[in-house]
């Protein structure tokens, strides 16, 4: 499998962000440090991702050995590793020091759900495949959150994307900021927001390091591309909104 092929694209890695965040302040008192997500199937690389940024520990496993190894080669993903015992011991420590870090396990999805129960590995957050769902009933009883799929974009509301060329990291940085100042401090996500702003381009390293994304209302989409046009004129822009 190509690397291409097997990379998420970076709105999904956003609106997965955006269902862990909502998780974290609707159910795990507005934090997800020192959580443990568990993910597995097509979108377990995207949430994985997301979880890094939103804090948490994440457990990604997949049977395809290549596409834990891209995901890592990408700067992706922290650790690939063959066993469970391994990835159990790196995310004890870091769970431990609630620091993020993700773990990719090369395993059959439904003999590691079958482990971990046995194991009493007990995961705060599951994102899984809906043929997992029966076997992980043992683990939602327990207390895992499930994610469900991200919700469409809200009428008023707007994925805003934008990208450059050539020497990327000032002016990303000064756009991120931008986005920042454009923020409505009143709304309950703005938090989060804020915290994707700050901590996504670490998280996501090389492979998006010209581009990036945010959720903004109307206001506050015209108030961003009003500035960047006016200041960083050879930023490409673009918007997914509601319904599209």
């Amino acid at each position: 499998m190509s690397l291409a092929m097997s990379l998420p694209e970076l709105p999904r890695i956003y609106r997965q962000y955006s269902t862990l965040s909502r998780a974290a302040r609707d159910r795990l008192a507005g934090s997800l440090a020192g959580k443990v997500l568990l993910s597995a199937g097509s979108d377990g690389l995207s949430a994985t991702v997301a979880g890094t940024i939103a804090g948490a520990a994440s457990l990604w496993v997949d049977a395809d050995g290549e596409t834990l190894r891209d995901g890592m080669r990408a700067g992706l993903c922290d650790f690939v590793v063959g066993t469970l015992d391994e990835a159990l011991r790196i995310l004890k420590n870091e769970v431990r020091q609630k620091r993020p870090v993700s773990v990719g396990l090369q395993a059959d999805p439904a003999a590691c759900v079958r482990q971990c129960i046995d194991r009493g590995f007990q995961p705060d957050l599951l994102q899984l495949l809906p043929s997992l769902q029966e076997k992980t009933h043992l683990l939602i009883e327990r207390g895992a959150v499930v994610l469900v799929e991200p919700p469409p974009l809200e009428s008023d509301t707007s994925l805003l994307c934008w990208s450059v060329d050539g020497h990327a990291a000032k002016t990303m940085r000064a756009v991120g900021q931008i986005a920042a100042d454009s923020l409505d401090s009143s709304r309950a996500d703005t938090p989060d927001r804020l915290r994707w702003i700050e901590t996504a381009p670490r998280a996501l390293g090389r492979t998006f390091a010209k581009m990036q994304c945010l959720e903004m209302d109307r206001h506050e989409s015209a108030s961003f591309v009003t500035r960047v046009r006016s200041e960083y004129p050879a930023v490409r822009l673009s918007l997914e909104e509601a319904g599209t």
